[in-house]
């Protein structure tokens, strides 16, 4: 952890150069998108792939001033390593370049790293795999093996539960629950177009003679039946939705009952979440991502558009969600609130606009001042805008202030807008957080299309290019200077997970226990 002083932070530009062994180059290449000048060497060299994976970094990562601080010298590691990687193109005229050499090469390259996103991906030319590289993920493995553990259950992170709470009298006044998880509603969509596949060729296969119309249709089933398979295949939920997106259009013409284009901002990552209202009126909300804007606006403003299992699922997360803002609402008014909890363990973050759903719903209108923030704005290595407020957006509604006791619950695998949430709640007189350090994550990333106005971080495209690195170009201060990367959020009461007797969500939860005796208490 190092503490910036906002005027000496504001970094000056400087001309990007190479050492003897790296040819300067007036060109500026964009690493992000997909272009034959960029790309087209390193889809066959190490060395290429290296040069890219460095120069990228050069030009897009947000902090290096602060590796500079914590010893790191990024001309000394092209040093060291390109000729490391320009050995495995000389290997790979003889003999193999296995996936574990590769990683563990650029594993050394960027593990000293300590932005909390950072995330890299680099093909194996060799054998088409891409390999996959989290230096923060490693850091937290090594260093923090017993929260890291702590807060995963069989190799996912952990979910929260309420069960013990649930089935015990009195504990609980109200309880709603929604699961909206991607997966369901993609392989509905992909059940519907096999279902429409499989009835065309049963009916086909049990007759002797058959129309021509019959056999298009069988063709068509055939095909469909091939590209159902390749879609099913697919790792990621974006993957799966560009897929059943791209069938939905090409077979609209089918009209097929259930087949349509699916919505991504709704289904993409999904949300799971759960409010209860405990006894002492104490409002708990737990959400397993920050993706709630896209179903509140799309259930208040977009009703008559969605498709109908888009209504399904705006209505169900906003039922959720109103019944947590409706009851803090009515109980404060008769002073009968007890506090408030947000529960973020195992969240891993998402949109910024959801800060006005969660802490944002309890604090004033008009924004709320939590960090400071700065871009990355050049392509020389210490090209940062200056440092300026972070404000993130609150509830424009009408809603009250929310002055009862506020805990946010965190562990290791809350990251990004989860420790956005916690820092601004250290901020915020009559809130606590409570539970263990969080992933150390705060920077933030734009999308590839905002490259030409702030640098979006992203080199390449992911599974495109040979080379692809998460890399977000925002860096986030504590309003105290702090850059909390590779470190995160520190409770202001560190209570762990009794694992035993939380039993896998069968029994009491310590880190909740300490949460509401906090509000109960003050203590």
């Amino acid at each position: 952890m190092r503490n910036y002083i906002k005027g000496a932070a504001i970094a000056t530009m400087m001309v990007f150069s190479l050492a003897s062994c790296r040819k300067e180059s007036d060109t500026v290449r964009n690493f992000s998108y997909l272009d034959v000048v960029t790309w087209d060497k390193a889809q066959k060299s190490y060395g290429e792939k290296f040069k890219i994976l460095w120069e990228g970094l050069n030009s897009n990562y947000g902090i290096w001033d602060y590796e500079k601080e914590l010893g790191l010298d990024w001309d000394a590691v092209y040093d060291k390593y390109y000729p490391k990687f320009t050995e495995l193109d000389t290997l790979s005229k003889t003999g193999k370049v296995t996936d574990d050499k590769l990683r563990e090469l650029v594993q050394e390259v960027v593990d000293p790293l300590h932005d909390g996103h950072l995330f890299i991906m680099v093909q194996n030319h060799m054998t088409g795999n891409f390999i996959a590289v989290s230096p923060n993920s490693d850091r937290n493995k090594k260093e923090r093996e017993k929260d890291y553990n702590e807060a995963q259950v069989g190799g996912q992170n952990l979910k929260p539960s309420l069960t013990y709470y649930y089935n015990t009298p009195g504990k609980l006044k109200d309880f709603k629950t929604v699961d909206a998880t991607a997966s369901t509603q993609l392989l509905s969509v992909v059940d519907s177009l096999s279902g429409w596949s499989k009835r065309i060729l049963d009916s086909t296969s049990r007759k002797t003679l058959v129309t021509q119309e019959e056999l298009i249709s069988e063709f068509v089933a055939k095909t469909m039946e091939n590209e159902i398979d390749q879609v099913r295949a697919l790792k990621s939920n974006a993957q799966i939705i560009d897929g059943i997106n791209t069938l939905a259009l090409k077979y609209a013409y089918l009209n097929i009952p259930g087949v349509h284009v699916l919505d991504e901002n709704l289904i993409k990552s999904g949300i799971d979440m759960t409010y209860a209202l405990f006894e002492g009126n104490i409002a708990y909300l737990r959400f397993d991502s920050f993706s709630i804007t896209p179903y509140l606006t799309a259930f208040v403003t977009e009703k008559s558009k969605l498709q109908p299992y888009a209504q399904q699922l705006s209505a169900q997360v906003a039922e959720v969600w109103y019944s947590w803002f409706n009851a803090i609402q009515e109980l404060h008014k008769t002073k009968q609130l007890g506090g408030v909890i947000i529960d973020v363990r195992g969240n891993g973050g998402g949109m910024a606009s959801d800060y006005a759903c969660v802490l944002g719903a309890l604090l004033p209108s008009g924004g709320h001042h939590a960090m400071d923030t700065r871009m990355k704005r050049g392509i020389g290595r210490y090209d940062y805008s200056p440092i300026l407020p972070q404000v993130m957006p609150t509830y424009e509604g009408a809603h009250v202030t929310v002055t009862e006791p506020i805990v946010v619950l965190t562990n290791l695998h809350s990251v990004s807008m989860s420790e956005m949430t916690a820092v601004g709640a250290k901020v915020v007189d009559n809130a606590k957080v409570v539970g263990t350090r969080t992933w150390g994550g705060l920077c933030g990333l734009m999308g590839n299309d905002a490259y030409s106005v702030n640098y979006a971080g992203h080199i390449g495209v992911e599974g495109e290019t040979p080379v692809y690195v998460y890399c977000p170009c925002e860096a986030s201060f504590t309003k105290d200077g702090q850059l909390l990367e590779g470190v995160g959020v520190t409770p202001d009461i560190e209570v762990h997970l009794d694992k035993t007797a939380w039993n896998n969500g069968l029994g009491p939860d310590s880190q909740l226990d300490r949460a509401i005796q906090y509000i109960t208490t003050g203590k």
